[in-house]
């Protein structure tokens, strides 16, 4: 899960496994962090369609950075969710590897 400010509030162990990071060291960093920075623009963008878009999830492709270097090519799906009252929660992010 990732805040609507970008922050990383938690994990699952199968993205900690993806990334080689442990949970704690993921929830220090943004989500711009585990984008390669060429595809930093283009996430973004899709976070603001789901920001203002009817409630479906998106999927789109990016690279994101494992611990280990270099780059892992991934399939990404986000939908927002809103609390209660309608306001903006959080994003739900599933990611895996698509090598």
């Amino acid at each position: 899960m990732i805040g609507v400010d970008g922050a990383v509030w938690s994990a699952d162990g199968a993205f900690c496994s993806l990334l080689g990071l442990e949970e704690h060291v993921l929830r220090r960093l943004g989500w711009r962090q585990l984008v390669h920075s060429a595809d930093r623009r283009y996430v973004a963008a899709h976070l603001v369609e789901v920001l203002a878009g009817d409630g479906h999830p998106r999927e789109f492709d990016a690279r994101l950075l494992p611990a280990k270097g270099g780059e892992l090519p991934a399939r990404i799906r986000v939908k927002l969710v809103r609390d209660r009252s309608g306001r903006q929660g959080c994003f739900l992010v599933e990611a895996w590897a698509t090598t």
